[in-house]
Order: structure tokens, then sequence, then C-alpha cells
């Protein structure tokens, strides 16, 4: 009983002394004196490891005044604090089945307990190792100790991509994929993808003083707004590690504003418009830029202020215009990088006139009507010019007795007034008479010596 109550006590005072000390880190191994005189440990405070790859953590620790590290001393290595040590264990110094496996041999103490080493490694890392990670010594009775001074603290990392100053579109940059690992021996390959252009690269290696490595790969190419909240990923795979991990960086491009001028239902970017009396139009700007630019429109040099923002696109409303809004309207945008503008020419056309449309249909009515006489005109003669041919047609008989008969009465007229002419003289109260006998007229059957017929002239 007397020893056990020894421990509770010598167990008790030590948690309180530790609560009261002051904990000192440090990227090196750094010495911690304990709040128990004597009891002093030497391990880096902060430990960084690159996801499944390996670390080793050194370590050194010494035992107070009146103790002695024995052969069977037994070094422990907790997961953590929370009183329950057990639950927590990821390495110790004996293969004792009190002290189970729980990482599946990737944590390993590989110090020498009874020289008061306490280094432990750790291969293969994975995400949830870090934390911070206790040593606790046992020897036989009194001597069990947890010291607290230093807590190594283990991160895990991914490789990392590094900028040596902004992208800017247009100006050479360089970027640096960094993978620094403590497992000696492996040399890492890197492999750069994205949209840029990934042929300028170079690899690099440094060996620092505490024996670790640092492997890092430079690309220097020319970014352009095109790839702006574009990937850029670094690869890196080792040698004889099944580990092959990936770093995606997103790129961001700082560039001039682009600027692009359009109308409702446009398919492209429009430099002209012509409006009407009356007419209303929307004119849209749309504003490309990194970081975000202040747009403005102005007719001429005045500022417009029919205009409506949404976005990274200004509209232009023109209203009910008239001759007053013809002008050169210019969108311009302006960031950090610098401005840059776009126009658009908006010219007036005037109306038709009301008089003017009825000139145009007063004209119209006159050239039909024109055709329409001259076509009535053309009908009329026609028509006459084919009554002329029917007359001229039933003038003309068939050559007969009758022919004769009128060509010989003409004779005879003529023949009469010649002969009588002295005997009208003498008697020009006599009434003189003509008969004509067309009894003797007989058909013609074949061509024969004309028949000459006679007339009779009586006078009483």
């Amino acid at each position: 009983m007397g020893v056990r109550r020894f421990w509770f006590s010598w167990k008790y005072h030590i948690i309180l002394l530790s609560i009261l000390s002051v904990q000192w880190k440090g990227r090196n191994c750094q010495e911690q004196t304990e709040a128990v005189p004597g009891f002093k440990i030497e391990a880096p405070a902060e430990v960084r490891v690159q996801k499944g790859l390996c670390v080793r953590i050194p370590c050194n620790f010494t035992v107070g005044p009146g103790f002695t590290l024995t052969r069977d001393a037994i070094g422990i290595w907790y997961k953590g604090y929370n009183g329950n040590f057990e639950d927590e264990i990821v390495a110790a110094s004996t293969d004792s089945s009190r002290f189970p496996d729980t990482t599946n041999g990737r944590f390993i103490f590989t110090g020498k307990v009874s020289a008061g080493d306490c280094s432990f490694s750790i291969s293969d890392a994975q995400s949830g190792d870090a934390a911070q990670y206790q040593f606790r010594v046992e020897d036989k009775a009194p001597l069990k100790f947890t010291y607290i001074g230093i807590k190594p603290s283990v991160s895990v990392t991914e490789p990392d991509i590094s900028q040596t100053k902004g992208l800017i579109a247009g100006e050479e940059v360089t970027l640096t994929c960094t993978a620094p690992t403590n497992c000696p021996g492996l040399s890492p390959t890197f492999t750069w993808e994205g949209s840029v252009n990934t042929e300028r690269t170079q690899s690099h290696t440094l060996q620092h003083q505490d024996g670790n490595f640092s492997y890092w790969s430079n690309i220097t190419f020319t970014p352009s707004p095109k790839d702006h909240n574009s990937s850029l990923t670094c690869t890196v795979t080792y040698r004889n590690v099944s580990t092959n991990t990936s770093i995606i960086f997103t790129l961001n491009v700082e560039y001039l504003p682009i600027l692009k001028i359009t109308l409702p239902g446009g398919t492209g970017e429009s430099s002209s418009l012509i409006m009407r009396e009356g007419d209303s139009q929307e004119i849209y700007c749309t504003v490309d830029s990194n970081p975000l630019a202040n747009f403005s429109w102005t007719k001429g040099k005045s500022p417009v202020e029919n205009t409506k923002q949404n976005g990274q696109n200004l509209t232009l409303s023109l209203r009910n215009v008239t001759e007053n809004d013809t002008a050169v309207y210019t969108c311009t945008a302006q960031n950090q990088r610098g401005s840059n503008n776009r126009s658009i020419t908006v010219s007036f056309e005037t109306a038709q006139k009301p008089q003017t449309n009825f000139l145009i249909v007063g004209l119209c009515i006159l050239f039909f009507t024109l055709v329409a006489i001259t076509a009535v005109f053309v009908f009329r003669w026609m028509r006459k010019k084919k009554d002329l041919q029917k007359d001229n047609t039933a003038k003309e008989m068939p050559t007969s007795d009758g022919d004769v008969i009128y060509n010989n009465i003409g004779n005879m007229g003529s023949f009469t007034n010649e002969s009588f002419m002295d005997t009208e003289k003498d008697e020009q109260d006599k009434v003189q008479y003509a008969s004509l006998s067309f009894s003797t007229i007989k058909p013609k059957e074949a061509p024969q010596t004309e028949d000459i017929i006679y007339s009779e002239v009586k006078r009483n």
C-alpha cells in the first residue's frame, strides 16, 4: 500500500507541475527541461511529412537524479494526450503484447531506450497521422514518467505550388512545385499539366544539414487572359514507393478589360447602328476583366445616364430617338491593369413625309390611267382596221357579167351626156327617159367573146 500511495502522490505532483510549465516549440530539435529536475527531452517541435512518404523524428531524453535506465526500460509514444495512454499508443520499444500494433507497422520505435534514445519513424504517412505526440518512459519502479515539455507536432502535407509574383497576362512568370521528404534515397519525378505551355521546366534537389532533402521543379510560361481560372497540375511520383500525389493550382491571371458591344438578337460585335425618328434600341457593353473593372457609357465626351448595369454587362437604352441622338457612343472600362474602350456610331434616318407618299400614289394612278387609255385606243384602232378589211372584201366581187354591165353603164352615161348636149339646149322642157333591159343577160358558161350590151334611148 505504501508503494502505491507514493506512486499516486508522485504522479499528482508531476501533473500539477506540468500545468505550470512553459512549453517551447521549434522546427529543429530543441531541449526542454521538464518541471521535475533532471528530466529533459530533446526533439523537434514540428515535423512535416508528405502524404505517402516517411519521416524520422530524432529524440533524446534524460532522467532525473536518483534514477538509472536499465536494459528493461521501455519507451512509448502516444498520439495526443487524453489521460488514457494505452488507447493512443502508436509505437513502443518492446514487442510485448501489452502494446499491440495499431498502425499496421507504419510507426516504428527506432531508438535505444536504455541509451536515452527515443527516436521513432512514420512511413506511408496518412492524413490521420497529423497530431501531437508524447513520449513516456517506464522502467523498474518507481520510474514512470511522461515528457510534456516538448510534444512533436506532425503535419501531413501535399506537394506545394508557389509563385514568385502575381500572374499578369503577357508577362513571363515562374511557378515552383516543392516536395520535401525525410526519406533517404527517394528522388521524385515532377510532371506538369495544364492549358499553359509546360515545356520549360527544371528540377532541383537540396540536401539540408539535418540530412533531409528538398525537391522542387520550376515551370516558366507566359499566361494569357484565356488561362485565367484554368488549372495547372503538378504530379509528384516516387520510385519504389506506392504514392503518386498531384497538386492542382488555379491560375489567377490579371489582364486589361476586354470589351464587346452587341445588339439584342445580334450574333457578333456591332460598330454602327441606323435608327429612325421615334425608334428605341438597347445597346449592350460586355466587359471581361480581372480584377473587376469599372465601366461607363459616354456620348462623345459627355456621360450618359440612361444605362443599367447587370454584373459585367452595361446596357445603354435609347428611347424615342431624334436627330439629336446621332453620335458616337463609347463604352470605357478600367481596372488595376489599365483601361480599354469600344465605340458604336448611331446614325439617324429621316422618315418619309405623308405628302411624299401621296405624290407617289398619284403618279402611280396617272401611270395606270395612261396605260388604260392607250390600251383602249389600240383596241379601237385594231377593231376599225378589221372593219375596213371586211368592207373592202365586200366591195370586191368575183369577175362576172355584172362587172361588164356596170362598166358599160358608166361608159354609156359619159356618152349620153356628150351626145345630147345640144338637144338639151333646144328642148329643155322635154323629159328624157332611158330604159335598160337585162333579159338578154345569160350566165357565163365559159370564156367567150363578150357580148355587147346595148342601151336604147327613146325620145317621145
